[in-house]
C-alpha cells in the first residue's frame, strides 16, 4: 500500500475541521477518514446514545487500551487497504498527539499535520450557530462544557506540534485549500 499524503486535521471544536475535510475531498481527491464516524458506529453496537460525551469516552477507553493506535489501525489500515488506488487521505480528525506519533511512524513524510484555529469569540459563535441549523438534532451542551474536556484541551494543544497553522477567522476552507 502505497499513500502519497495523509493530511491530519487538528484544532478546537467549531473551527471548521470538517469544512476543510469537505473542500479537500469535493475538489482536490483525497478521501476522507472521520474518526467520529467510526466511534458512532461503535456506540450504536453497544447500544449508547452517539452523542458528544458518549463518543469522547469511548475514544478515551479505545485511547487506553491501544495506546492510541485505534485510529490508524481500526480507522485508517482499513480504508487505505481497502482503497489501495487512492493516495490523497484526510484525517478529520486527530485528537491527541500520540495519535500523530502513531500515524508519523507508520508513513514518514507522508504525513502532514495542519492545526487550524480561530478566535475564541468566533469559535462560540459557530458552535451556536451550527446547533441553530441542525434543528431536532442539536447538541444542547453550553460551548463551555463542551470546551472544558481533556480530548477539547488536547485537541486545542496539538497546536505546538503542527506542521502548518492555519487561521480559518479571516479566510474560507475553500480558499485555505486553492
Amino acid at each position: 500500500m502505497s499513500i502519497q499524503t495523509a493530511l491530519l486535521l487538528s484544532g478546537p471544536l467549531a473551527v471548521g475541521k470538517t469544512a476543510v475535510r469537505v473542500a479537500l475531498v469535493s475538489g482536490r481527491g483525497f478521501a476522507h477518514l472521520r474518526s467520529s464516524e467510526y466511534l458512532r458506529t461503535l456506540a450504536r453496537s453497544k447500544f449508547l446514545v452517539p452523542d458528544r460525551l458518549a463518543l469522547q469516552t469511548l475514544g478515551d477507553d479505545l485511547d487506553i487500551a491501544t495506546d492510541y493506535r485505534w485510529l490508524i489501525a481500526d480507522v485508517a489500515q482499513p480504508a487505505f487497504d481497502g482503497n489501495p488506488g487512492q493516495r490523497l487521505w484526510v484525517v478529520d480528525a486527530v485528537r491527541k498527539r500520540r495519535q500523530i506519533d502513531h500515524f508519523r511512524e507508520a508513513y514518514g513524510s507522508a504525513v502532514y499535520h495542519v492545526h487550524l484555529t480561530a478566535p475564541e469569540v468566533e469559535l462560540r459563535a459557530r458552535y451556536y450557530g451550527r446547533q441553530s441549523v441542525q434543528g431536532g438534532e442539536a447538541d444542547l451542551t453550553t460551548y463551555e462544557a463542551a470546551i472544558d474536556h481533556d480530548n477539547e484541551r488536547s485537541a486545542r494543544a496539538l497546536i505546538e506540534c503542527a506542521d502548518l497553522v492555519v487561521d480559518l477567522s479571516s479566510r474560507s476552507p475553500d480558499e485555505v485549500v486553492s
